[in-house]
Protein backbone atom coordinates (compact mmCIF):
# COMPACT_ATOMS: atom_id res chain seq x y z
CA UNK A 1 0.00 0.00 0.00
CA UNK A 2 2.90 2.41 1.04
CA UNK A 3 4.37 1.74 -2.59
CA UNK A 4 1.06 2.66 -4.51
CA UNK A 5 0.77 5.44 -2.78
CA UNK A 6 4.05 7.06 -3.21
CA UNK A 7 3.20 6.56 -6.99
CA UNK A 8 0.21 7.74 -6.70
CA UNK A 9 1.77 10.72 -5.31
CA UNK A 10 4.18 11.14 -8.05
CA UNK A 11 2.13 11.05 -10.64
CA UNK A 12 -0.25 13.45 -9.32
CA UNK A 13 2.82 15.64 -8.63
CA UNK A 14 3.94 15.41 -12.58
CA UNK A 15 0.27 16.36 -13.69
CA UNK A 16 0.19 19.56 -11.55
CA UNK A 17 3.83 20.55 -13.26
CA UNK A 18 2.11 19.20 -16.74
CA UNK A 19 -0.98 21.70 -16.15
CA UNK A 20 1.41 24.91 -15.17
CA UNK A 21 3.52 23.82 -17.98
CA UNK A 22 0.81 23.36 -20.39
CA UNK A 23 -1.76 26.44 -19.68
CA UNK A 24 1.38 28.99 -19.19
CA UNK A 25 0.93 30.18 -22.45
CA UNK A 26 -2.70 30.12 -22.32
CA UNK A 27 -2.29 33.24 -19.13
CA UNK A 28 -0.94 35.61 -22.07
CA UNK A 29 -2.83 37.07 -24.66
CA UNK A 30 -0.54 37.97 -28.26
CA UNK A 31 -1.43 40.71 -30.69
CA UNK A 32 0.47 40.99 -33.79
CA UNK A 33 -0.53 43.94 -35.79
CA UNK A 34 -0.13 43.15 -39.82
CA UNK A 35 3.34 43.76 -41.42
CA UNK A 36 4.71 47.27 -42.64
CA UNK A 37 7.14 47.11 -45.14
CA UNK A 38 9.53 50.14 -44.40
CA UNK A 39 11.81 48.97 -47.32
CA UNK A 40 11.70 47.60 -50.21
CA UNK A 41 13.53 47.91 -53.82
CA UNK A 42 15.97 45.93 -55.94
CA UNK A 43 18.42 46.08 -53.57
CA UNK A 44 19.42 43.56 -50.65
CA UNK A 45 18.01 45.56 -47.59
CA UNK A 46 19.65 43.13 -44.44
CA UNK A 47 21.15 43.54 -40.88
CA UNK A 48 17.77 46.06 -39.78
CA UNK A 49 18.05 47.50 -35.98
CA UNK A 50 15.56 49.58 -34.06
CA UNK A 51 16.15 52.20 -31.55
CA UNK A 52 13.21 54.54 -30.08
CA UNK A 53 14.99 57.82 -28.90
CA UNK A 54 14.37 59.74 -25.80
CA UNK A 55 11.61 62.09 -27.80
CA UNK A 56 9.91 59.47 -28.99
CA UNK A 57 11.10 58.97 -32.86
CA UNK A 58 11.64 55.82 -33.66
CA UNK A 59 14.89 54.96 -36.21
CA UNK A 60 15.50 52.02 -38.63
CA UNK A 61 19.05 50.86 -39.67
CA UNK A 62 20.51 48.70 -42.02
CA UNK A 63 22.79 48.11 -44.79
CA UNK A 64 21.80 48.38 -48.17
CA UNK A 65 24.17 46.87 -51.23
CA UNK A 66 23.84 45.08 -54.23
CA UNK A 67 23.74 41.26 -52.40
CA UNK A 68 24.72 39.86 -49.48
CA UNK A 69 28.21 38.30 -50.70
CA UNK A 70 28.68 42.37 -52.26
CA UNK A 71 31.72 44.88 -51.50
CA UNK A 72 29.24 47.51 -52.52
CA UNK A 73 26.86 48.73 -49.78
CA UNK A 74 26.26 51.67 -47.85
CA UNK A 75 25.04 51.92 -44.04
CA UNK A 76 21.56 53.86 -44.02
CA UNK A 77 18.66 54.58 -41.80
CA UNK A 78 14.72 55.58 -41.94
CA UNK A 79 13.65 57.22 -39.22
CA UNK A 80 9.37 57.92 -38.14
CA UNK A 81 7.89 60.36 -35.32
CA UNK A 82 4.48 57.87 -35.08
CA UNK A 83 6.01 54.70 -33.61
CA UNK A 84 6.39 52.96 -36.77
CA UNK A 85 3.34 53.79 -39.04
CA UNK A 86 5.34 56.03 -41.45
CA UNK A 87 8.91 56.60 -42.18
CA UNK A 88 10.79 58.96 -43.86
CA UNK A 89 13.29 58.92 -46.60
CA UNK A 90 16.77 56.92 -46.41
CA UNK A 91 19.59 59.16 -44.70
CA UNK A 92 22.84 57.85 -45.54
CA UNK A 93 25.69 57.41 -42.36
CA UNK A 94 28.50 56.26 -44.32
CA UNK A 95 28.23 55.11 -47.86
CA UNK A 96 31.04 52.61 -47.74
CA UNK A 97 32.72 53.75 -51.44
CA UNK A 98 35.92 53.32 -49.76
CA UNK A 99 35.10 49.57 -48.73
CA UNK A 100 34.68 48.55 -52.30
CA UNK A 101 37.92 46.52 -52.41
CA UNK A 102 37.15 44.82 -49.27
CA UNK A 103 35.64 41.33 -49.66
CA UNK A 104 31.81 42.03 -48.21
CA UNK A 105 32.25 45.69 -47.61
CA UNK A 106 29.96 47.37 -44.73
CA UNK A 107 27.76 45.45 -42.46
CA UNK A 108 24.99 45.52 -39.89
CA UNK A 109 24.67 49.33 -38.71
CA UNK A 110 23.47 50.13 -35.42
CA UNK A 111 22.51 53.81 -34.31
CA UNK A 112 21.81 54.12 -30.41
CA UNK A 113 21.10 57.13 -28.51
CA UNK A 114 23.94 58.11 -25.74
CA UNK A 115 23.02 59.84 -22.65
CA UNK A 116 23.96 63.00 -23.46
CA UNK A 117 21.66 63.08 -26.13
CA UNK A 118 23.77 62.23 -29.38
CA UNK A 119 23.60 59.48 -31.48
CA UNK A 120 26.41 56.93 -31.91
CA UNK A 121 26.17 54.69 -35.15
CA UNK A 122 28.39 51.54 -35.09
CA UNK A 123 28.88 49.17 -38.05
CA UNK A 124 32.12 46.58 -39.01
CA UNK A 125 33.76 45.97 -42.64
CA UNK A 126 34.12 42.41 -43.40
CA UNK A 127 37.58 41.54 -45.27
CA UNK A 128 36.75 37.52 -45.00
CA UNK A 129 39.18 36.37 -42.10
CA UNK A 130 39.88 39.77 -40.86
CA UNK A 131 37.97 42.91 -40.34
CA UNK A 132 37.56 46.58 -38.60
CA UNK A 133 34.89 48.73 -36.32
CA UNK A 134 34.00 51.75 -36.64
CA UNK A 135 31.71 54.62 -34.97
CA UNK A 136 30.61 57.89 -36.42
CA UNK A 137 28.84 60.75 -33.73
CA UNK A 138 25.69 63.10 -34.13
CA UNK A 139 25.17 66.05 -32.36
CA UNK A 140 22.00 66.79 -34.18
CA UNK A 141 19.50 63.75 -33.96
CA UNK A 142 21.00 62.68 -37.75
CA UNK A 143 21.03 65.51 -39.38
CA UNK A 144 24.36 65.68 -40.03
CA UNK A 145 27.83 62.92 -38.95
CA UNK A 146 31.01 63.81 -37.94
CA UNK A 147 34.47 61.85 -38.99
CA UNK A 148 34.54 57.91 -39.19
CA UNK A 149 36.58 56.41 -36.14
CA UNK A 150 37.91 53.11 -36.10
CA UNK A 151 37.26 50.75 -32.56
CA UNK A 152 40.34 48.86 -32.18
CA UNK A 153 42.86 48.12 -29.18
CA UNK A 154 46.47 47.49 -29.02
CA UNK A 155 46.47 43.63 -29.50
CA UNK A 156 48.86 43.11 -32.35
CA UNK A 157 48.00 40.08 -33.65
CA UNK A 158 44.28 39.98 -33.31
CA UNK A 159 41.14 41.68 -35.89
CA UNK A 160 38.10 43.00 -34.80
CA UNK A 161 35.69 40.71 -37.32
CA UNK A 162 32.63 41.27 -36.30
CA UNK A 163 30.39 43.68 -33.69
CA UNK A 164 26.66 43.26 -33.86
CA UNK A 165 25.11 44.77 -30.64
CA UNK A 166 24.38 48.24 -29.63
CA UNK A 167 27.11 50.00 -27.10
CA UNK A 168 25.45 50.45 -23.71
CA UNK A 169 26.67 52.98 -20.66
CA UNK A 170 27.43 52.18 -17.49
CA UNK A 171 29.37 54.49 -14.99
CA UNK A 172 31.13 56.75 -17.64
CA UNK A 173 32.06 53.39 -19.73
CA UNK A 174 30.96 52.71 -23.52
CA UNK A 175 31.04 48.66 -23.52
CA UNK A 176 29.56 46.97 -27.37
CA UNK A 177 29.57 43.69 -27.99
CA UNK A 178 31.81 41.35 -29.94
CA UNK A 179 31.23 38.41 -31.21
CA UNK A 180 34.33 37.53 -33.46
CA UNK A 181 37.72 38.87 -32.66
CA UNK A 182 40.15 36.73 -34.58
CA UNK A 183 43.41 35.41 -33.04
CA UNK A 184 45.27 36.31 -36.50
CA UNK A 185 47.97 33.64 -36.07
CA UNK A 186 45.99 30.23 -34.60
CA UNK A 187 42.89 31.49 -35.92
CA UNK A 188 40.88 31.60 -33.38
CA UNK A 189 38.30 33.20 -32.49
CA UNK A 190 36.51 35.05 -29.33
CA UNK A 191 33.69 36.68 -28.28
CA UNK A 192 33.61 39.80 -25.39
CA UNK A 193 33.46 43.31 -24.97
CA UNK A 194 35.11 46.46 -26.16
CA UNK A 195 35.15 49.21 -23.44
CA UNK A 196 36.10 52.76 -23.61
CA UNK A 197 36.02 55.44 -21.39
CA UNK A 198 36.52 57.86 -24.21
CA UNK A 199 35.67 56.44 -27.62
CA UNK A 200 39.38 56.76 -28.27
CA UNK A 201 40.87 54.45 -26.58
CA UNK A 202 39.53 50.46 -26.17
CA UNK A 203 40.30 47.58 -24.21
CA UNK A 204 38.95 43.53 -24.97
CA UNK A 205 37.29 41.43 -22.14
CA UNK A 206 36.76 38.14 -23.60
CA UNK A 207 33.72 36.68 -22.81
CA UNK A 208 34.26 32.77 -24.37
CA UNK A 209 36.74 31.40 -26.37
CA UNK A 210 35.45 28.45 -28.47
CA UNK A 211 36.90 27.04 -31.65
CA UNK A 212 33.75 27.12 -33.65
CA UNK A 213 32.47 30.45 -34.53
CA UNK A 214 30.40 32.96 -32.47
CA UNK A 215 27.75 35.01 -33.84
CA UNK A 216 25.02 37.89 -33.19
CA UNK A 217 25.88 38.74 -29.68
CA UNK A 218 23.77 41.14 -27.07
CA UNK A 219 24.23 43.03 -23.83
CA UNK A 220 22.06 44.03 -21.67
CA UNK A 221 21.93 46.04 -18.07
CA UNK A 222 20.30 44.38 -14.97
CA UNK A 223 20.60 47.92 -12.52
CA UNK A 224 18.63 46.04 -9.85
CA UNK A 225 21.49 43.49 -9.76
CA UNK A 226 24.33 45.81 -10.96
CA UNK A 227 25.21 42.75 -13.56
CA UNK A 228 25.78 43.19 -17.54
CA UNK A 229 24.05 39.71 -19.12
CA UNK A 230 25.56 38.70 -22.64
CA UNK A 231 24.03 36.80 -25.25
CA UNK A 232 25.68 35.27 -28.46
CA UNK A 233 24.90 32.23 -30.70
CA UNK A 234 27.37 29.50 -31.19
CA UNK A 235 27.06 28.86 -34.95
CA UNK A 236 28.64 25.44 -35.33
CA UNK A 237 25.82 24.23 -32.48
CA UNK A 238 23.29 26.31 -33.27
CA UNK A 239 22.55 27.62 -29.87
CA UNK A 240 22.08 30.33 -27.64
CA UNK A 241 24.82 31.00 -24.77
CA UNK A 242 24.39 33.58 -21.72
CA UNK A 243 27.04 35.03 -19.58
CA UNK A 244 27.20 37.88 -16.56
CA UNK A 245 29.50 40.34 -15.64
CA UNK A 246 29.58 41.61 -12.02
CA UNK A 247 32.24 44.10 -12.52
CA UNK A 248 30.97 46.05 -15.70
CA UNK A 249 32.22 44.18 -18.22
CA UNK A 250 36.00 43.49 -16.98
CA UNK A 251 35.09 39.50 -16.40
CA UNK A 252 32.83 37.09 -17.16
CA UNK A 253 30.75 34.07 -15.51
CA UNK A 254 31.35 31.05 -17.75
CA UNK A 255 29.38 30.79 -20.61
CA UNK A 256 25.79 28.86 -20.51
CA UNK A 257 24.03 27.06 -23.40
CA UNK A 258 20.46 28.64 -22.54
CA UNK A 259 18.67 27.23 -26.06
CA UNK A 260 15.82 25.20 -25.21
CA UNK A 261 14.80 22.37 -27.24
CA UNK A 262 13.63 21.92 -30.24
CA UNK A 263 14.62 25.37 -31.59
CA UNK A 264 17.24 26.93 -33.34
CA UNK A 265 18.74 30.39 -32.09
CA UNK A 266 19.64 31.79 -34.93
CA UNK A 267 19.69 35.55 -35.40
CA UNK A 268 18.57 36.37 -31.93
CA UNK A 269 18.14 39.45 -30.59
CA UNK A 270 17.14 40.27 -26.70
CA UNK A 271 15.50 42.99 -25.42
CA UNK A 272 14.93 43.56 -21.19
CA UNK A 273 11.95 44.79 -19.81
CA UNK A 274 13.30 44.95 -16.29
CA UNK A 275 9.94 46.45 -14.89
CA UNK A 276 8.23 43.64 -15.95
CA UNK A 277 11.08 41.31 -15.11
CA UNK A 278 10.90 39.88 -18.68
CA UNK A 279 13.12 39.29 -21.48
CA UNK A 280 11.98 38.53 -25.31
CA UNK A 281 14.21 36.92 -27.51
CA UNK A 282 13.79 37.56 -31.56
CA UNK A 283 14.74 34.59 -33.75
CA UNK A 284 15.05 32.87 -36.91
CA UNK A 285 13.27 29.42 -36.18
CA UNK A 286 14.68 26.83 -38.75
CA UNK A 287 17.16 27.02 -41.18
CA UNK A 288 15.22 30.15 -42.77
CA UNK A 289 11.86 30.46 -42.85
CA UNK A 290 10.29 31.29 -39.89
CA UNK A 291 10.78 34.28 -36.90
CA UNK A 292 9.69 33.70 -33.82
CA UNK A 293 9.21 35.20 -30.01
CA UNK A 294 10.38 33.77 -26.92
CA UNK A 295 9.62 34.55 -23.60
CA UNK A 296 12.06 34.60 -20.43
CA UNK A 297 11.20 35.39 -16.27
CA UNK A 298 14.77 34.63 -15.32
CA UNK A 299 16.61 36.80 -17.25
CA UNK A 300 17.51 34.17 -20.37
CA UNK A 301 18.39 31.31 -18.25
CA UNK A 302 14.90 29.25 -19.54
CA UNK A 303 12.90 30.22 -22.58
CA UNK A 304 9.27 29.49 -23.62
CA UNK A 305 8.39 30.06 -27.23
CA UNK A 306 5.23 32.08 -27.53
CA UNK A 307 4.58 32.94 -31.41
CA UNK A 308 5.60 33.10 -34.92
CA UNK A 309 5.92 36.63 -36.30
CA UNK A 310 6.61 35.24 -40.09
CA UNK A 311 6.37 32.15 -41.80
CA UNK A 312 6.12 32.57 -46.11
CA UNK A 313 7.66 31.44 -49.08
CA UNK A 314 10.80 34.11 -48.26
CA UNK A 315 13.77 33.44 -45.85
CA UNK A 316 13.91 35.63 -42.58
CA UNK A 317 17.20 36.83 -41.50
CA UNK A 318 17.98 39.06 -39.35
CA UNK A 319 15.35 40.69 -36.69
CA UNK A 320 15.56 43.61 -33.62
CA UNK A 321 12.86 45.10 -31.56
CA UNK A 322 12.41 47.98 -29.30
CA UNK A 323 9.69 48.65 -26.73
CA UNK A 324 7.34 51.33 -27.82
CA UNK A 325 5.35 51.38 -24.42
CA UNK A 326 4.99 49.06 -20.95
CA UNK A 327 2.94 46.37 -23.18
CA UNK A 328 4.06 46.84 -26.87
CA UNK A 329 6.86 46.46 -28.96
CA UNK A 330 8.42 47.08 -32.37
CA UNK A 331 9.26 44.07 -34.05
CA UNK A 332 11.97 44.62 -37.35
CA UNK A 333 12.94 42.16 -39.42
CA UNK A 334 14.49 41.47 -43.23
CA UNK A 335 13.10 39.04 -45.67
CA UNK A 336 14.94 37.56 -48.78
CA UNK A 337 14.05 35.17 -51.72
CA UNK A 338 17.47 33.67 -52.11
CA UNK A 339 20.42 33.31 -50.33
CA UNK A 340 21.67 36.61 -52.30
CA UNK A 341 19.39 38.22 -50.79
CA UNK A 342 18.32 40.42 -54.33
CA UNK A 343 15.17 42.09 -54.09
CA UNK A 344 15.08 41.56 -50.01
CA UNK A 345 12.68 44.24 -47.48
CA UNK A 346 12.38 45.44 -44.38
CA UNK A 347 9.49 44.92 -42.50
CA UNK A 348 7.82 45.82 -39.33
CA UNK A 349 4.86 43.94 -36.89
CA UNK A 350 3.88 45.18 -33.80
CA UNK A 351 3.67 42.92 -30.96
CA UNK A 352 1.32 43.28 -27.93
CA UNK A 353 1.58 40.21 -25.03
CA UNK A 354 -1.13 41.19 -21.79
CA UNK A 355 -1.65 38.69 -19.23
CA UNK A 356 -4.72 37.32 -19.09
CA UNK A 357 -6.16 37.38 -15.36
CA UNK A 358 -7.62 34.21 -13.62
CA UNK A 359 -11.03 35.46 -14.21
CA UNK A 360 -10.46 35.53 -18.22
Amino acid sequence: MLGIRKILITFLFFIILWQNVGFSQKKVNIVLSEKVIITKDNRHNSFPSVVKLKNGEIIISYRKSNGHLSPIASAVYKSSLDNGKNYNQEIIVDNGDDFIKTKYGIRNLIINELSDGNLLATYWVNNGQNGSAYYRMSTDKGFTWGDRREIKDDETCSSLVGIEGKIIEINNDYILPVFIKMDINSKNMRAGVMISSDLLSWTFYEVSRKRSNNNESTILLDEKQNEIIYFYRNVTENALYRSISKDVGRTWSEPENVSFSGYVQSRPDVAFYPDKDEMYLLYREGKYQTGAIAISHDKGNTWERVTEIQKDSTRFTYGSMARINRNKSLLIYSSEKNANGESSSIKSRLLRINKKSDGE
